[in-house]
């Protein structure tokens, strides 16, 4: 049911999800999820923007992500979620729940964030 495109971005990586008419299962959504998860990226991003709603299966595969890579202390975060979908991902424990954002650039503004704060919380080894 749906199609997707992949981009490696400095600090993660982006799948962009869109309709697919040729296909009636989640296959394709399966394998970049894990292959997306196999990189060292710290979060993985999910454009949602081309899909007007979601199936079961691919909300189930988007939760149990977002549980193995809060496991890894990393990130999946969903911009542009379809409102029908969007209480599935609310309301569950922070191991379970994805980040929501509204657009793709809250979502690299997010993982900017985040990379920043794990930069300088790192001691530095040159001196000042």
């Amino acid at each position: 049911m749906l199609d997707v495109h992949r981009e490696v971005l400095p600090n993660g990586f982006l799948l962009i999800l869109s309709p697919d008419a040729a296909s009636s299962d989640e296959v394709k959504l399966t394998r970049a999820l894990h292959r997306a998860s196999r990189s060292e990226k710290s979060a993985i991003l999910v454009d949602l923007s081309l899909v007007d709603s979601l199936t079961s299966e691919a909300i189930d595969l988007l939760l149990a992500y977002a549980f193995i890579l809060h496991a890894q202390q990393r990130r999946l975060i969903l911009c542009h979620v379809p409102e029908p979908a969007q209480h599935h991902f609310l309301y569950l424990d922070a191991a379970s729940q994805p980040l929501l954002v509204p657009s793709l650039l809250d979502a690299i503004q997010e993982i900017d964030f985040e990379s920043g704060q794990n930069r300088a919380g790192t001691p530095s080894l040159w001196p000042s």
